[in-house]
C-alpha cells in the first residue's frame, strides 16, 4: 500500500512517540527481542497510523534486521532488504525511494558502531539525512530533530559504558536523560513538520 499524502508519518504525539522510543532501546540493548518487537508494533502504530497487520509485519523485519545487525560485524548492507520491506508496508508516500530510506536507517545504526562513544553528532547528521529522505523536507528544516535524538544515542552508549551493570543493569544515571532528549527531538520533528503545511 502506498499513499500520495505528502507528510507520512507527521501526525504523531510526539512525547508519546519518544517514550515508546526509549523502551524499544532499552528492549534492544538489553538483547529482549520479544520486547522489542512489542513496542516497535505500538511505535509504528503511534507514528506511521499503520494497520494492526501492517505494523506487526513491518515490525517483524524491523526486529529481524535489529537482531542481525546488533550480532554482526561486517557486511551490513546485507540488512538493507528487510528495512526497506518494513517500510514499503508503512505506506511511504510514491515520491520516496523505500530503499534508499533503508540505507539511510542503517547508515546511523553503522555511525554509532563504528565510531562508538563519540558518534552523536555523526549519527544526528545521519538522522537528519533520513528525516529529509522520508518527508521531503530540507535537512536544515530537520537537523536540531536529528542532533537531539543523536545525541540522546550517545548519551546512551556513555551511560552504559559507565554502568557497572552495563547495558542490560536500571541505568538510572542516564536513560532518564536520553528520554528527555528523545522527547526534545520528537517534539522539534512535530513542529518542524507543521511548519510545512500539508
Amino acid at each position: 500500500m502506498t499513499t500520495t499524502n505528502p507528510r507520512w508519518g507527521a501526525d504523531f504525539d510526539p512525547d508519546e512517540l519518544a517514550r515508546l522510543e526509549t523502551r524499544m532501546w532499552k528492549a534492544y540493548y538489553r538483547r529482549q527481542p520479544a520486547r522489542l518487537f512489542g513496542w516497535l508494533i505500538l511505535g509504528l502504530r503511534a507514528q506511521a497510523h499503520a494497520s494492526w497487520p501492517r505494523a506487526i509485519l513491518a515490525s517483524l523485519y524491523l526486529t529481524k534486521a535489529a537482531a542481525g545487525f546488533a550480532r554482526a560485524t561486517q557486511d551490513h548492507d546485507r540488512f538493507v532488504p528487510d528495512i526497506a520491506r518494513a517500510y514499503r508496508l508503512l505506506g511511504l508516500p510514491d515520491r520516496v525511494d523505500a530503499v534508499a530510506v533503508a540505507r539511510r536507517e542503517l547508515r546511523w545504526w553503522v555511525v554509532r558502531r563504528e565510531m562508538g562513544l563519540a558518534a552523536g553528532a555523526a549519527a544526528g547528521e545521519s538522522i537528519t539525512g533520513l528525516y529529509a529522505s522520508i518527508y521531503g523536507v530540507a535537512p536544515e528544516d530537520v537537523a536540531e530533530a536529528g542532533r537531539l535524538r543523536g545525541q540522546a544515542a550517545e548519551v546512551r552508549d556513555r551511560g552504559a559504558a559507565d554502568d557497572p551493570d552495563g547495558a542490560a543493569g536500571a541505568g538510572t544515571a542516564y536513560w532518564p536523560e536520553v528520554s528527555r532528549l528523545l522527547r526534545a527531538s520528537y517534539r522539534s520533528l512535530h513542529r518542524a513538520l507543521a511548519r510545512q503545511g500539508p
